[in-house]
């Protein structure tokens, strides 16, 4: 529901790309960013909501695409994965890598339209270097979780650890059903005794 109103904003201030949406109406994409994933369908009027459909394409926006797109949008798109329907996938992520956030737009309903330029000049000259470190201490910090400071689990430690897991799981059926067996020997030697 988060990412389709999050899109759906965006959309409200381009009807050009809703228009493009519109031409996709009634299918469905899944679409996976670093915190969510959600399937959604494109509607008739060209919005997407959400849907519980098999999706027929797959768009999945790796952590390392946003910050990408800041500085190179042409090597962001090269870290899109797509997969199921491509033309539908290249179709919708086309419209919606052409979608602009304005910044000043919503913060000029809270503050004022000068207030809210302003703001947005201010965020542009600060944020430029320390956006940029930002978001490279981000993805190392990330690493070092993952890799250093083991907190967080990768792929391949927890494919060990879900079969060591099923192992487990199997060898206690195993003993138990031997449990049960020696249990009803020993009941079988007691009654001929």
């Amino acid at each position: 529901m988060l990412l389709a109103t999050a899109l759906n904003r965006l959309l409200k201030h381009a009807p050009e790309r809703r228009a493009e949406l519109a031409g996709l109406a009634g299918r469905t994409v899944k679409i996976t960013v670093p915190l969510t994933t959600a399937v959604l369908v494109v509607t008739a009027d060209g919005r997407l909501a959400h849907s519980h459909a098999t999706p027929e394409a797959s768009i999945t926006l790796p952590l390392d695409f946003f910050y990408t797109r800041m500085t190179d949008p042409q090597a962001a798109a090269r870290q899109v994965l797509l997969d199921g329907d491509a033309e539908l996938g290249a179709a919708l992520g086309n419209v919606l890598g052409k979608l602009r956030w304005d910044a000043a737009e919503d913060l000029s309903q809270l503050v004022g339209d000068v207030a809210a330029r302003r703001i947005v000049w201010l965020a542009g000259k600060i944020g430029g270097i320390p956006g940029a470190l930002g978001s490279r201490l981000l993805v190392a910090w990330v690493e070092y979780l993952r890799d250093e400071a083991p907190m967080l689990a990768n792929k391949p430690d927890v494919e060990r650890h879900y079969a060591a897991v099923d192992a487990l799981r199997d060898d206690m059926a195993r003993l138990e059903k031997r449990l049960q067996r020696l249990e009803s020997t020993v009941k079988q030697q007691e009654g001929n005794n």
